[in-house]
């Protein structure tokens, strides 16, 4: 997870959206945005980070899971796709993958399927990144492989800084 250290790796969501700058993406989810790191410090809960990348933007939660929910995946991916990582501090995870606002595939990336049981979306993909039983060590840095190879979107020299926030209240 060396190029996501700017994630907190013990609890967050990690939100990669094809083709959308920082400010559009947090836009389509109704929220005030703001530029700058000076607001960052004093909000407790709902903060996003919206992060430039090559491809779109990679939205961030510290402990949040936003990028799990339906009511921020589908407008989130209209017109585009998002793939989100999210972990807590319980070790809960998910890998959620919507296209033009419909949920295409989830499953816990710590808790690998059989392949006769897997969902057959990006199984082959799955498979070689060891989210898929009997090449199983993938985890989550396999999770947010996944979402880059699904998005087209990947971290970059400027990724660990974030464009913009918003607060999302759920």
């Amino acid at each position: 997870m060396s190029v996501y250290s700017w994630l907190d790796d013990t609890a967050f969501c990690a939100t990669h959206v094809r083709g959308l700058t920082p400010h559009e993406a947090l836009a389509r989810l109704g929220i005030e945005v703001f530029d700058g790191d000076d607001e960052e410090d004093e909000i407790e809960e709902g903060l996003i980070c919206a992060h430039p990348a090559e491809g779109g933007t990679i939205l961030s939660e510290w402990n949040g899971f936003a990028g799990t929910m339906d009511e921020v995946l589908r407008p989130l991916s209209a017109g585009t796709v998002t793939a989100s990582v999210f972990v807590n501090v319980n070790r809960v995870a998910s890998f959620d993958h919507y296209a033009d606002g419909r949920k295409i595939l989830s499953f816990d990336p710590l808790i690998p399927y059989d392949a006769d049981d897997a969902p057959q979306d990006y199984l082959a993909d799955r498979i070689e990144l060891g989210l898929v039983h009997g090449n199983s060590e993938g985890g989550l840095a396999a999770a947010l492989q996944l979402a880059q190879r699904i998005t087209g979107v990947r971290p970059n020299t400027s990724s660990h800084i974030a464009a913009a926030h918003g607060v999302l209240e759920y």
